[in-house]
């Protein structure tokens, strides 16, 4: 008689399956995403530093900081730095503002994703501000 009985799945166990899937599914997309923008923030931050960086050695060299925009970034503190990955970066852009004799602000504001629009900065003393950014 057992080589009469047939071998397989029942339509209950394939359908508590799939309801097991669905529900580690909607568990992890969402933490996946968190970790991708966390992850996208960490690479934002590490080019602000490269910019501030940059900053800090074109003002050692013209006793100023410059103010500068993502498609300018490379070529005018280019010389100090590299930062060519900056300048190519797809999720974020980079603007240097309030520059002066003895100031500047790097501003990074996200270009796609759930943080689309958002903006992170950094200063010459080295503060950040990520209020409002929400990875």
């Amino acid at each position: 008689m057992d080589r009469l009985r047939k071998q397989g799945f029942t339509l209950v166990e394939l359908i508590v399956v799939v309801i097991v899937i669905g529900i580690l599914a909607t568990v992890a997309v969402p933490q996946y995403l968190k970790a991708t923008e966390r992850a996208k923030l960490g690479k934002a931050r590490n080019a602000m530093a490269l910019i501030a960086q940059g900053e800090k050695l074109y003002r050692a060299d013209l006793d100023t900081y410059i103010a500068t925009g993502v498609d300018t970034t490379n070529t005018t503190l280019g010389a100090y730095v590299e930062l060519a990955d900056v300048d190519a970066d797809p999720d974020w852009t980079y603007q240097v503002g309030g520059a002066s004799a003895t100031a500047f602000t790097v501003t990074a504001t996200r270009t796609g994703g759930s943080n689309n629009g958002e903006s992170i900065t950094l200063n010459q003393a080295g503060t950040w501000n990520l209020a409002g950014f929400t990875p």
